[in-house]
């Protein structure tokens, strides 16, 4: 039996249809293969949550999310999950939205609780919650920080205010003028203590100066000590003492040499017999063999 070319295309779109839809299934994570159960769960807010996002125990996919939709007469939104019918867990386990990273969306966690006699089946409604995520712990940890920073503004600009209308011009001005005075002062201090530091180094030089000095003569005063400067000192002494005397006796009468000194009279004879012995010289010189007698052969 030949097939017509309408029943061949008829074949043909029937089965490119029915790829589409298992792949994309299977893209999402489910199969029209697999016998699937139908749950849900209802939620005041879901966050962006989208249909076809996955439906994960302990990171394994077991489902996807295929709508989301209001409560008839409520603005609480119902989600429906379909996910594999050979998880057998409590009707009473949760759902729970959570925030799978920065970039990578919202999914849906089941908290499976194991209890005997209550399996889930389709059509049960989960008990629903919503974890935090990243933006929204950021938001709660900034909270604080924001009113505590909104607060310090106000009390800042409160204070300026009070500021602003204690300090009017005059003030200003007062505070500017001591402000001048204090660097004055401040610079005054810096001079002197210049001043100072200057006077004690200069000071500290002539300490330096005058211990030397005072060293140097300590050596000059041992050296004069080992030269035997007492022993020197001593004999000086006794030297002087030996002159007093020398002198004490030269004024004497007592002494030649005090007599011919002092006495007129000796020293009148003396210069006569010098005198006299200068005359017999002379007349010796000028009449010698009237004193000497000699003979060339021996005769006087």
């Amino acid at each position: 039996m030949t097939l017509s070319k309408e029943i061949k295309a008829a074949i043909f779109v029937l089965s490119t249809i029915f790829l589409f839809i298992f792949g994309f299934n299977f893209l999402k994570g489910s199969s029209i293969l697999d016998k699937q159960k139908t749950v849900y769960a209802v939620y005041d807010e879901v966050d962006g949550l989208l249909v076809g996002a996955n439906v994960m125990i302990n990171g394994l996919s077991i489902g996807n999310v295929t709508d989301l939709n209001f409560l008839p007469n409520s603005t609480k939104i119902v989600v429906t999950l379909k996910i594999k019918d050979k998880i057998n867990f409590s009707s009473n386990s949760s759902a729970t939205i959570y925030e799978t990273g920065v970039l990578g969306g919202l999914a849906i966690a089941i908290e499976p609780i194991f209890q005997q006699g209550m399996i889930v089946k389709s059509g049960d409604t989960l008990n629903s919650n919503i974890r935090p995520g990243l933006t929204e712990l950021i938001n709660r940890q900034i909270e604080p920080l924001q009113r505590k920073l909104e607060s310090t503004l106000t009390s800042a600009d409160s204070i300026f205010s009070g500021a602003s209308y204690v300090l009017n011009k005059e003030t200003q001005n007062d505070i500017k003028e001591s402000l001048n005075t204090l660097t004055s002062a401040v610079k005054a201090i810096n001079n002197s203590s210049l001043i100072i530091e200057k006077t004690l180094t200069e000071k500290n030089n002539s300490i330096d100066n005058i211990e030397s000095i005072t060293a140097n003569l300590s050596n000059v005063s041992k050296e004069l000590n080992d030269f035997g400067l007492a022993n020197v000192l001593s004999n000086l002494e006794k030297s002087v003492d030996g002159i007093n005397l020398i002198v004490t006796n030269l004024n004497s009468n007592n002494s030649s040499l005090g007599k011919l000194i002092s006495n007129d009279e000796v020293y009148n004879n003396l210069n006569l017999s010098i005198e006299n012995i200068n005359l017999l010289i002379n007349d010796i010189k000028t009449n010698p063999k009237k004193y000497v007698h000699f003979s060339v052969f021996g005769r006087k």
